[in-house]
Order: structure tokens, then C-alpha cells, then sequence
């Protein structure tokens, strides 16, 4: 058999990110094709000639495993290149050894609870502050959650009364305690983000209204049908009854929109709204079963966007009526001296943001910064990268060399091109001089600021 010894086609591309140390670099690639290699060989690059010392480096990973793999894999690169190194250059070598376990090479959190730790004060929190496991923030969270609940349901805010009148709302067999708990979930995960949402006009008493006559013209077709075992029929039947159903309440209670909402929300999921039956059949003798199709399925459009506009109605209530909630979290954890993963992100954005002295120090002790598997970078993680790596506010034009490393995303079995793994406010906010410049990198892109 014989073996190639021919360089990879993308081999110009591979050595530009090794040798070109003036250069910032988003590497997109397809999985296998060697980025962390190439994200570490970059580093032992710049150590070897002097460029930068490892206590000077800061490479983020997502997980602590990966943070652990990382350095063993950059020990072993250092060692390797130290053996071959010129005596110029192996001191350098040898300082990094040294410095190993001074390295920063670990999760974004990880960084920013080292930063809130040196600087507690500037950052406005308890100096012995500890990050609250996953589990204790829950528990921190069902506190705050069970005692609002129970105070709410005296009186109903019109957001929380609409889903105590569902049997569901996420996930089939909740109760609506659980759908709210799981909403207060979603809105703590994203409190980075507190402006109010935005509330459209929507007059959902009007679009009930409608629906509901829409609807009982729809099940009046039932009548009409030639055999009623017809699949369509039955189909029109279904919404008949609930027409029919909806009548006798109202004659009881008058016309309640809470429970309509909650109803509707049901009816959609009937299984009989696919139903079309024989097409050889005619599904009355004056009556096509391709005009009952449609008319059906017309129906079923306007249910779903009264539906769509209900929900996008209910939001922007329910962010405000579980705010209480929210606040509480974060007090229980004010008064136990923990702060949760989200918290020690927004801590070090807002250190960062809004304090020069401690941005300016920390933009003086870390020169480079590495982000391994960028595409699980968030923005606020972002955002806290280019403070980082900018000229002090954010807008990336200062002389720190920031190198996220991506892959696409996997798509149909096969690895493809997803350029919005680098968000165009950080591809271009990034430290550059000049044009951007694109290298093909295993199959894939290389994005370089020269």
C-alpha cells in the first residue's frame, strides 16, 4: 500500500494560523479536521517566539472535562516543541512549564468567577461568594416561586388567570402550577435580558368571536354529509359537537374567554382536523369534498393564529406578573451568599462594562484569548469577550488577539457551512486593521482579520 506524503490541501491555510501571530482568526471546519490542534499549536507559537507568556493567555472551553483535556493535550505540545527548540527559545518553553498550572484554560464561568473573586467589591458582591450548584439554584428558585404562587392565587393577574384556566401548556399532562413554574424557569435563565416585552393590539374577545362562527358554519356541514362513518364527517362532526358543548356552557355561565382560550387550545389537537376520506367518495349530494376540505381547513388556519396571537399576547403579561418571582431568586440568593451561573456572566459583563480601572487591568494582564467550539458561544458571553478583547469599550478595535475556533452544525448527515456561528457584531467588532480575509481550512473557512 502506499501512503501520501503530500500536505493537505488545506495546509497554506493551517500554517497561516500557526505563523501569522498578527492576524485574528474565526476558524470554521468540519468535526475531525484537527481545530483544537491548531488552537493549541497557535498558542505553543506564540510562546516559542515570545509573543505572549502563558499566565498572559486565556483559552476558554465549555466544559471542565475539555478545560482538563486542553491542557494535557498543550502540556504535551510544549514538551514536544521544547525537545526540538533552538537554545534561544527553549527558556521560553521552559517558563511555560512553569506556569502550567497558572493557566487560564477553562469554561467562560470559570473566568469570570476567578475575575468576580479578585475584584468582589467593585463587582457589588459578598466576598465569599460561592456559585450555587445546579440543583441548589432550583431549590433557590422553588422558594421563590411557591411563595409567590400561593400569594397570587388570591387574585389573579390576568396573564396567570389565563393559564390556570388550561389543563396544559408546555408539556401534555402538567398542571398549570407547572406551566408557570416552567415559564418562571425560561425568564430566570434570561433576566440579562429585563426590558419589558413589547405588547401588540389584539383584541382577543373579537377574534373568538369570529372563530367561533367560523366554526359552527364548519360543523353544520355535518349535516350535509351522504354516509356518517365518512371520514370527513366525522372530521366536521367533532367540531360540531364542540360548538354544540360550547352553547349549553354559555347558556349556563355566558360567554367565558379564559376558558375558550384554554378550550381552543384543545380542540386544536384533535386528530380528526388530517381527516379527508375517500376522494372516490362525494361527501354530500350537492356538496363537493374538496369545498368541505377547504372550508375545514381554513377554519383550522384561523384557529392557529388566534392561537399564535394569543400566546405572543400572554407573553409580555406573564413577564411582568412572575417579575416577583425573579426578585425574590435573586434576594434568597443575596442573603445566602451564592450566586448562579447566569449570575457570575452578567457580574463580570457589568464589572467589565462599566468599570475602566478594572477593564484596563485586565486588558493589560491578558493578551490573547482562544475560545474553543465558538458556536456554543452565547451573546452575553460574547459581549464579555470583546470587552475583553477590545480598546476598553467593547467596539474591538484594540490589540488583543481573540481566536474562537467553530465548527458548522451538522445538517442531513453531512457537515456544511453555518456562517452565523460567527455573529457579524463579533466578526466584525473584533481587533482588525485592515480587510477580512477568508482561507479554506478542512473543507471549510478560515475568517482572518489582518
Amino acid at each position: 500500500m502506499t501512503v501520501s506524503t503530500a500536505a493537505p490541501s488545506d495546509e497554506p491555510a493551517r500554517r497561516r494560523i500557526r505563523e501569522d501571530l498578527d492576524a485574528t482568526f474565526f476558524v470554521e471546519a468540519a468535526a475531525g479536521t484537527g481545530k483544537t490542534q491548531a488552537l493549541i499549536g497557535r498558542i505553543v507559537a506564540l510562546l516559542a517566539a515570545g509573543r505572549a507568556r502563558l499566565d498572559s493567555i486565556v483559552a476558554v472551553t465549555f466544559t471542565e472535562k475539555a478545560a482538563g483535556e486542553m491542557k494535557l493535550r498543550l502540556r504535551t505540545e510544549i514538551e514536544e516543541a521544547r525537545a526540538a527548540a533552538a537554545d534561544t527559545t527553549r527558556p521560553l518553553l521552559d517558563a511555560a512549564i512553569a506556569q502550567l498550572e497558572l493557566a487560564r484554560v477553562g469554561t467562560i464561568h470559570a473566568f469570570c468567577a476567578d475575575l468576580l473573586r479578585e475584584r468582589p467589591i467593585e463587582a457589588g458582591i459578598d466576598p465569599l461568594f460561592e456559585v450555587a450548584p445546579e440543583d441548589e439554584s432550583q431549590r433557590l428558585l422553588d422558594r421563590a416561586f411557591d411563595g409567590w404562587f400561593a400569594g397570587v392565587l388570591e387574585d389573579p393577574p390576568p396573564g396567570v388567570r389565563r393559564v390556570l384556566r388550561r389543563r396544559s401548556r408546555f408539556v401534555r399532562g402538567t398542571t398549570a402550577r407547572d406551566s408557570l413554574r416552567l415559564a418562571a424557569g425560561v425568564l430566570a435563565e434570561h433576566r440579562d435580558f429585563p426590558a419589558p416585552w413589547r405588547r401588540e393590539p389584539f383584541d382577543r374577545a373579537a377574534a373568538i368571536d369570529d372563530l367561533l362562527e367560523t366554526l359552527a358554519e364548519v360543523g353544520a356541514l355535518t349535516a350535509s354529509a351522504a354516509r356518517s362513518d365518512d371520514y370527513l364527517a366525522q372530521s366536521t362532526g367533532d367540531i360540531q359537537r364542540f360548538v354544540a358543548e360550547n352553547r349549553l356552557r354559555e347558556d349556563v355561565r355566558g360567554r367565558d374567554y379564559d376558558a375558550l382560550e384554554a378550550e381552543l387550545r384543545d380542540l386544536t389537537r384533535l386528530r380528526t382536523w388530517r381527516y379527508r376520506g375517500s376522494p372516490q367518495r362525494p361527501f354530500g349530494a350537492d356538496l363537493p369534498r374538496a369545498e368541505v376540505i377547504a372550508r375545514r381547513d381554513a377554519a383550522k388556519q384561523q384557529l392557529d393564529e388566534l392561537l399564535l396571537a394569543a400566546e405572543a399576547d400572554l407573553a409580555p403579561l406573564l413577564q411582568a406578573e412572575l417579575a416577583p418571582v425573579i426578585a425574590a431568586y435573586t434576594e434568597l440568593k443575596r442573603r445566602r451568599g451564592v450566586l448562579d451561573f447566569l449570575d457570575l456572566l452578567v457580574r463580570a459583563r457589568d464589572l467589565l462594562r462599566d468599570d475602566e480601572m478594572v477593564r484596563r487591568d485586565v486588558q493589560d494582564r491578558f493578551t490573547h484569548y482562544f475560545v474553543d467550539e465558538f458556536q456554543d458561544t452565547d451573546p452575553l458571553q460574547a459581549e464579555i469577550l470583546l470587552l475583553l478583547a477590545g480598546d476598553g469599550n467593547g467596539d474591538g478595535d484594540g490589540d488583543s488577539i481573540a481566536t474562537p475556533v467553530s465548527h458548522p452544525g451538522e445538517r442531513d448527515g453531512r457537515f456544511s457551512p453555518v456562517h452565523v456561528l460567527v455573529p457579524v457584531p463579533v466578526h466584525d467588532q473584533c481587533p482588525s486593521s485592515a480587510g477580512n480575509s477568508v482561507y479554506e481550512y478542512g473543507y471549510e473557512y478560515v475568517y482572518g482579520h489582518e
